[in-house]
């Protein structure tokens, strides 16, 4: 059945390379005009590389972070550091307050700045509660400065917040709006608090184990981004941080020391990266393709026509992109590079098979229909398997990870229909030059004569071919159980990128320059003025300030106690013994009243307007996402051991998302395995139309990714968000190879040649082809060695070796598994004993 299936597809292939001959021109049209209704949506295309972007809207632990945006503001913030040898001589804290203002009023899309020149000082003077800047009176003196300095560092909250113990160190903390700036002015600042966020329904466990339930938005009705206005772009992070970098320039001295961090700065370096990075590989990948092009045929219509109709093939896809409103991200900024790959290997099988007939024929009508019955057929189901493979990552709950799969299935799609109808249509419309060749003259002598050593290598050690490429699976399923992970974005950037520095920087002067949030909700209106609530929180926050893991700690924690700490001190008299919660209930709600009076909006930052939701923010050293899972248990064990039973958490912030992306991502990683070997291999089967085919082939395929995780445990490589996609790549497209070669020669073995005939027959007409694609791909993956990210330099060079070592196993243990399970037919033997006489 399925083969004559087969046979009937052929034969409509052939019909359909009939009409293109007849209307070559108008499919010529057709093509141009879909790419260019396609395209024509490319200026809306947007880059997105945040932090949340690594997950589904629908995720919800997104959705609990846009809850938490809502009620409180962004949490990610720009850090700009400094360092000297004394901020509080006089000279430095002048440069600091130039440099605060030219910040202040320059930089876009900011909401507010804040550092030690208005930072707040809460002081009593007799029965008034004063709330001012600390600098609110410009020091004269250096004597005056020494004061400032001393109040500075005594006070708790400035402590590794806005400056350090020894006071040679301090930061300017600058937050964006939260909302996009495009459209009603009134999107640009926080919404209103007098909707409170309820956080209802969610319980201690949940808030730490994947966030399986989604946090209410802050009118209580389920979370929605109807009636919402857009959180700030991506465009609008990046202006505000390069108006930082060019702010900052201008401040830098020898003994002025200025370092620039924080998320939104790595987010805005990623987008530059991405784009320089995806600009430059579109280039470097044409020209080395077009060099093996001339390299293999040697005539112009050889290089242009495949490389313009492939490079049509991923303008369409990235206008689909655009047009859907998929932003590029990190991810998905391999795939137009991917997309020329894939899409000329397919186009180099086509022109191989046309080349060849026209030039013994010169009947271009002719060629196109022998070539698309010949190879149309095998160039679908490579083009299939390609895209299946790829598609494999769409149920991703990684989001760039899921868009990939889906662009790059589709991208695969139209390349192949632009390889079947626009190709061959462009060849049939233009004149194409013809070397004439003599019917059964060989070509590529050597070539040839060596494919024929490599089929007879394999066919006379079959099964010590066998046994080795056993043991190096078996060895590396060992070794890949061993396999570690990492997802850390900041490492992508090289060692001595002014990011990475300034972060670590931070990291090791502040203890910390990234953040875990904490949501308290009491569930009821004023429960934050029970004082046994608060002194759960306190307690709370002393001992998460102690947390540490191997690799992760806790540099601060802050929350409301901290404010009515400081309140209660300078109502009795300023005197440090104070710094502690009032004994009577009762004082709390007037203390509070007393702060808000004084103008201060402070309280915002850490409860909701009917003070039933309390906020903690705990400061940490940005470390590899995976290393925040044991600091995250540690956090929820402490909750648990202070908070009442009736207070409900949630976590969010950047930790909470890069551990959920990391989590995610292993999990979405093995799906994807699964799902594209059980897809492909059903694939194969139908093709070869036998079971035993179709699973024999799937062993070749599987050899290339277990070599390379097995390389990745003996050098120490990490499992990242990129090289996790290198499995499903690999089992997606070396299968194309595979796939000609089973074909071939099972159309060979069909016809009554002996295996060892079979396989030369096939490496001899099919051989040629697989080198060159993979020769294509290697080379492109191997351009990714120039990234300036050092994770696309990894993947890269990972996934080029993979093809590498996919090729010698298709050209050797493909030809040895059909030698040592097919057997010869009396028919088969007859023909070869012929061969033998002649």
């Amino acid at each position: 059945m399925i083969k004559r299936v087969n046979l009937y597809t052929e034969k409509q292939l052939g019909r359909f390379g009939v009409l293109l001959a007849k209307y070559p021109k108008l499919f010529v049209v057709l093509s141009l005009l879909m790419v260019a209704i396609s395209a024509s949506h490319l200026p809306q295309m947007k880059v997105d590389t945040s932090t949340e972007g690594f997950l589904h809207a629908s995720d919800p632990a997104r959705i609990a972070y846009d809850a938490f945006r809502n009620q409180f503001g962004r949490d990610e913030k720009i850090v700009v550091a400094i360092e000297t040898d004394d901020i509080f001589q006089l000279d430095h804290l002048t440069q600091l307050r130039d440099l605060h203002h030219a910040l202040e009023t320059q930089v876009p899309h900011l909401f507010e700045i804040t550092s030690l020149i208005n930072a707040r000082q809460t002081q009593g003077q007799g029965d008034r509660l004063v709330v001012d800047d600390l600098m609110a009176e410009w020091p004269q003196t250096q004597h005056e400065a020494n004061v400032i300095k001393q109040q500075a560092l005594a006070n708790p909250l400035y402590q590794n917040l806005l400056v350090n113990p020894s006071g040679n160190f301090t930061v300017l903390v600058l937050e964006s709006n939260t909302y996009t700036s495009k459209g009603d002015e009134s999107n640009t600042q926080k919404v209103s608090d007098t909707e409170p966020m309820s956080t209802e329904n969610l319980d201690l466990e949940d808030a730490f184990a994947g966030f399986d339930e989604a946090v209410p938005n802050v009118n209580g009705a389920p979370t929605s981004t109807q009636n919402k206005p857009d959180f700030i772009s991506d465009k609008e992070n990046s202006e505000m941080v390069l108006a930082v970098a060019d702010i900052v320039k201008q401040y830098e001295t020898d003994d002025f020391k200025i370092y620039v961090a924080g998320s939104p700065s790595v987010t805005a370096f990623l987008k530059s990266s991405i784009m320089g990075d995806m600009q430059k590989f579109i280039v470097m990948i044409l020209s080395a393709i077009a060099l093996i092009l001339a390299l293999l045929f040697r005539r112009v219509s050889g290089v242009v026509l495949p490389l313009f109709s492939v490079f049509l093939a991923v303008l369409g896809t990235l206008g689909l992109m655009a047009w859907s409103g998929t932003p590029i991200k990190v991810m998905t900024q391999v795939m137009p590079s991917f997309l020329l790959a894939v899409g000329i290997g397919a186009a180099i099988h086509i022109l191989a098979i046309f080349y060849k007939h026209f030039d013994v024929y010169g009947n271009k009508k002719a060629a196109i229909v022998h070539t698309l019955e010949h190879s149309g057929l095998a160039v679908i189901m490579t083009s299939l398997t390609t895209a299946a493979g790829m598609a494999s990552f769409a149920p991703s709950s990684v989001a760039p990870a899921s868009d990939l799969g889906i662009f790059s299935a589709l991208g695969v799609m139209i390349a192949l229909v632009f390889t079947l109808v626009l190709l061959p249509a462009l060849i049939l419309a233009l004149p194409i030059r013809r070397k004439v060749v003599a019917e059964h003259k060989e070509h590529h002598d050597r070539l040839d004569q060596f494919l024929k050593w490599v089929a007879n290598f394999s066919q006379d050690h079959a099964k010590s071919i066998v046994v080795v490429s056993l043991l190096i699976m078996l060895t590396s399923i060992g070794l890949a159980s061993k396999v570690s992970y990492s997802h850390n974005p900041l490492i992508w950037f090289p060692e001595n990128h002014p990011t990475r520095v300034a972060t670590e920087t931070i990291d090791d002067r502040m203890q910390g320059s990234i953040s875990l949030e904490l949501l308290l909700d009491t569930h009821q209106q004023n429960g934050l003025y029970n004082l046994a609530v608060l002194k759960a929180i306190e307690a709370s926050v002393n001992d998460l300030q102690t947390l540490q893991t191997d690799h992760a700690s806790v540099g601060k924690a802050l929350s409301l106690v901290d404010v009515l700490k400081e309140i209660h001190q300078a109502l009795n008299e300023n005197r440090p013994e104070y710094y502690r919660l009032a004994e009577n209930e009762k004082l709390i709600p007037q203390e509070i009243l007393l702060f808000e009076n004084s103008g201060s909006d402070d309280l915002q930052d850490f409860v909701d307007s009917q003070f039933s939701l309390a906020r903690i923010t705990v400061k940490t050293p940005w470390v590899d996402a995976f290393a925040y899972d044991a600091l995250l248990q540690q956090v929820s064990e402490t909750l648990k051991q202070h908070l009442p039973a009736d207070i409900t958490v949630t976590a969010t912030g950047m930790i909470p998302l890069l551990a959920k992306t990391s989590s995610a991502a292993v999990t979405s990683s093995g799906e994807s395995y699964v799902i594209a070997f059980v897809v492909i291999a059903a694939m194969l089967m139908l093709l070869l139309s036998s079971v035993k085919l179709g699973l024999l082939a799937m062993i070749p395929n599987l050899l290339p990714v277990l070599f390379i995780l097995a390389v990745m445990v003996v050098f120490g490589l990490p499992l990242d968000l990129f090289t996790m996609l290198i499995g499903a790549i690999v089992i997606g497209i070396a299968v194309d190879d595979i796939v000609h070669f089973m074909h071939n020669f099972r159309r060979y073995h069909l016809q009554g040649y002996s295996n060892r005939q079979s396989v030369e027959m096939t490496l001899t007409s099919s051989g040629r082809a697989m080198m060159i694609t993979t020769l294509v791909l290697f080379i492109g993956f191997m351009l990714y060695l120039f990234a300036s990210m050092s994770n696309l330099f990894l993947f890269g060079l990972l996934t080029a070796i993979a093809f590498a070592v996919a090729l010698i196993a298709v050209f050797l243990l493909a030809p040895a598994l059909m030698a040592l399970t097919c057997p010869e037919t009396p028919t088969s033997q007859t023909l070869e004993s012929n061969g033998e006489k002649a």
